[in-house]
């Protein structure tokens, strides 16, 4: 097992706190994106740190510690839009990970995947949304969504296809 692992696993705050540097910006970017309110990302995300430290024995069950964290902040999240009645999901262009740089070159283009994307229903928005902005692997998007490996799969096969066809129309 991996030490870093270990150290977390055994309560190690020094270590913990390192993994909260680390992945806390892209953790509120993926919260964003479900809530489409920053602050109450924020909220959802610190919740989600602290369930992540107090149940960290359940590590073993996942590929990733990020794709622990990722499944804590989804579910927290989904949660949240139930008991509040809140739409989820609709605008991903808001934590894209493109920089600056890129975004005022590519504006044009960006634009019209994002239309092409917002075509996407919902299922396949989360999917590829987690496979090409948070760069997580398809058994990482399984354990994520809470949904079997295949259905990752087929889903980003889908969802390629009808953004091909979308984006090619224009």
């Amino acid at each position: 097992m991996d030490e870093q692992l270990q150290l977390l696993k055994d309560g190690n705050e020094e270590i913990f706190e390192e993994f909260i540097l680390m992945h806390r910006k892209e953790a509120v970017n993926f919260a964003l994106n479900i809530l489409k309110d920053y602050y109450l990302a924020e909220d959802i995300v610190q919740d989600s740190f602290a369930t992540f430290y107090v149940y960290r024995e359940r590590l073993k069950s996942y590929s990733t510690l990020k794709s622990y964290l990722f499944s804590i902040i989804h579910n927290k999240s989904v949660d949240y839009i139930r008991k509040n009645n809140k739409s989820i999901y609709s605008n991903y262009d808001v934590a894209s990970t493109i920089s600056p740089e890129e975004i005022v070159i590519n504006k044009e283009k960006k634009e019209k995947f994002m239309k092409s994307f917002s075509k996407l229903n919902e299922e396949q928005k989360n999917v590829l949304y987690l496979y090409a902005f948070q760069q997580m692997s398809y058994k990482e998007i399984a354990e994520v969504l809470g949904i079997s490996l295949a259905k990752v799969k087929v889903t980003i096969f889908r969802a390629r296809k009808e953004l091909k066809a979308s984006y090619a129309e224009k």
